[in-house]
């Protein structure tokens, strides 16, 4: 009788185990599956052709160094289908002037000398199927019926004053940081449920780092 229960607590015992391990395994399976689709997801989307900088113009004006440059790819097809559904979108800019290799006490380093933020603003209204782009700083709103003009308004950032002749000391070497960012932006709450997957996410450029001509400096302090 006795060895009769041993025997059958022992096959209780393995069967109860092997139930939990089994239902263990399938509960791993199933969440595994799921989180590797939403990250799937994720990285496809944040990865998916980011925006970048290209077209870089520096110049002077006035006793004043400039930066032209134009962001490219900034809106993805999802991006896009929201600005289209009225969802008004922000293409940023921001610089960094830095004097190079400053040298303190025999030590080396990168001090600021300005920073600055630009914010470029495009909306679309779909009763009159106009596109409004307002450009920082300051500058009266344009409106046109065209996408790609839209675009084209909004991406770019024409004679950002980098620094002046009296921020510019002779025989330095300066350095100028920019990026861009399309900003997310808070969305009405029917779109939020069907653009879900877009609260997580701003999209960014990678840090460009252009040193400013020596001869544009002597220009701006010659004037």
């Amino acid at each position: 009788m006795t060895k009769k229960l041993c025997i059958s607590l022992l096959l209780l015992a393995i069967s109860v185990q092997t139930g939990l391990i089994f239902k263990s395994k399938l509960y791993a399976a199933d969440k595994k599956q799921i989180g590797f689709a939403a990250d799937k997801k994720q990285i496809e989307f944040a990865a998916d052709h980011p925006p970048y900088l290209e077209d870089f113009v520096m110049g002077t004006t006035h006793g004043k160094i400039t930066l032209s440059l134009k962001v490219a790819n900034p809106f993805d097809h999802e991006i896009k289908s929201l600005l289209l559904n009225g969802v008004s979108q922000k293409i940023s800019l921001s610089t960094k002037v830095n004097i190079n290799k400053f040298n303190l006490f025999l030590v080396k380093f990168n001090r600021e000398v300005k920073a600055a933020f630009y914010t470029h603003r495009i909306k679309y209204d779909n009763l009159k199927k106009l596109f409004t782009v307002s450009l920082s700083p300051g500058e009266n709103p344009i409106e046109t019926t065209s996408y790609k003009e839209a675009i084209q308004l909004a991406t770019e950032f024409k004679n950002i004053m980098l620094l002046n002749e009296d921020q510019l000391e002779q025989n330095r070497s300066y350095q100028v940081e920019a990026r861009t960012e399309i900003r997310k932006v808070r969305l009405p709450f029917h779109l939020e449920y069907l653009f879900f997957f877009l609260s997580a996410w701003d999209r960014k450029s990678n840090n460009y780092t252009i040193d400013i001509p020596k001869r544009l400096i002597n220009e701006a302090l010659k004037r």
